[in-house]
């Protein structure tokens, strides 16, 4: 890719096709050094990792920002005076080149290979809910690389039997075996609970050996950008860096909230008036809607919104809004299609209460709800314990981890708003805060970035949720 982008790169600055071999001859050291700082800058970035996906979001953008630092790099190098000096155009063309080349190169690569050539042979173990869970998201997801040759289980019941077309092949003592056996690349550990020293023992060796383990929660998120809240504990989140300081990401998003706010509310305001007045002749009731939602750490604050539903649409009380809510207006129905209802929330934003990116605020009413405790059932396994009978082993939130929603400033737009549509019941809502927590724990520039493409694809096309 790099030898093409330098002819690219001199057909583009010369405006010709002709002698780039001429070229080339007089400049080939500097060429030379050149290609060693790319090709320094991309190994340090782990981008020689044939067995990454290069058709996702976060591998696309890593190559992008490596060869960018590599451009940065070759014209710093290019600015110590010596002997012949590469033109400042050919190199900026080349660095142009090059950044296209490598993408649409990593993507073909990674589309043709995943398919065939670099499938990897997975053993998933534990034949439990979280096993069955990650099996299902392969099974969804043919083009990931990854086959299951099958599941490890110390149940004996379970040994000998198909789960999903997925036969168990032994109790976990046979790791070693069936890892050589079956010829195993990747090792999927899909035991949520406490698991026996042996098995951790024999972990640990493996991943000395340099073998590839992966937790069950960590390999689903990769798959489906969203976090298992059923298969993870607080200590999991703590671990893998939820909600990392991030201290210049955070001072940055701030800073552009305020200046895409106060660009928003400049270019918007002629519309405010013509919704205004659609709203008035359309319904009775006020143009603004004020309601109180939780923002970050639980404090409280009023959401400003045009006015999408009749003007006692909760007169039995605080309900969830459908997809189909008959509690909405003719005009509510377009504002809310379009998003223009979320318009006076730039000024919540100006007042520091909201981001343009982060979890949807959520009333107190349901916050309450969904963090009530409930306990946790488990079958009676000790001996002390009740043969058949379900016990309680603990309580946790209705809706696992829900609190940590509240560790940001609510949004207008968000991971799970562009992925999942109205949370009009529990499991829905669960559902979303799957997004919500992988947005949280991933949150970056780029993630932030794609929310608004896809915001904006929403909103203009009519695409997506």
């Amino acid at each position: 890719m790099y030898c093409l982008s330098v002819i690219f790169g001199f057909c583009l600055s010369h405006g010709s096709i002709e002698m780039p071999w001429i070229f080339i001859g007089i400049f080939t050291i500097p060429l030379i050094l050149v290609g060693v700082a790319y090709l320094l800058v991309l190994y340090v970035a782990n981008l020689y990792d044939h067995y990454q996906d290069f058709r996702r979001r976060e591998c696309i953008s890593r190559v992008i920002l490596s060869c960018l630092i590599g451009f940065l790099v070759v014209l710093i190098i290019s600015s110590i005076p010596r002997g012949r000096l590469i033109g400042r155009g050919f190199l900026e063309w080349q660095g142009v080149a090059f950044v296209w080349l490598m993408v649409g190169w990593r993507f073909c690569f990674s589309k043709v290979s995943f398919q065939g050539l670099l499938q990897r042979k997975a053993l998933i173990v534990g034949a439990g809910c979280a096993g069955q869970a990650i099996l299902k998201v392969i099974n969804q997801n043919p083009n990931s690389g990854f086959v299951v040759a099958g599941f490890l289980d110390d149940n004996l019941q379970k040994i000998g039997t198909t789960i999903e077309g997925a036969p168990v092949l032994g109790n976990t003592t046979l790791l070693d075996e069936i890892i050589g056996r079956y010829h195993i690349d990747t090792v999927v550990v899909a035991i949520t609970h406490e698991k026996s020293p042996a098995l951790l023992n024999n972990l640990l060796r493996l991943s000395l050996r340099g073998a590839a383990l992966i937790d069950m929660p960590s390999l689903y998120e990769f798959l489906v950008a969203k976090v298992p809240t059923d298969h993870i504990a607080d200590a999991w989140l703590l671990f893998h860096s939820l909600n990392s300081s991030k201290v210049y990401y955070r001072h940055f998003k701030r800073i552009t909230d305020l200046g895409l706010a106060a660009l928003g509310f400049t270019l918007t305001w002629p519309f405010w008036v013509l919704i205004a007045a659609a709203i008035k002749l359309d319904s009775p009731g006020p143009v603004f809607f004020h309601q109180e939602r939780l923002g970050q750490d639980g404090n409280p604050f009023p959401i400003l919104k045009f006015r999408t539903m009749a003007k006692d649409a909760e007169s039995n009380g605080p309900q969830f809004a459908s997809r189909l809510d008959p509690r909405v207006t003719r005009v509510g129905w377009y504002l809310r299609k379009a998003r223009l209802d979320e318009l006076p929330q730039l000024y919540n934003i100006l007042k520091g209460e909201m981001s343009f990116i982060g979890p949807r605020p959520e009333r107190e009413v349901f916050v309450h709800e969904f963090q009530k405790m409930v306990p946790v059932w488990r079958e009676g396994s000790r001996a002390t314990d009740p043969q058949g009978k379900q016990m309680v082993c603990g309580y946790r939130e209705c809706i696992p981890h829900y609190s940590y929603r509240l560790l940001l400033k609510p949004g207008i737009t968000g991971w799970a708003q562009v992925m999942h549509s109205y949370s009009a019941t529990l499991e829905e809502t669960k559902e979303k805060l799957q997004y919500d927590l992988y947005y949280i724990k991933n949150m970056s520039l780029m993630l932030d970035l794609a929310i608004l493409l896809k915001t904006i694809r929403i909103v203009f096309f009519g695409w997506g949720r």
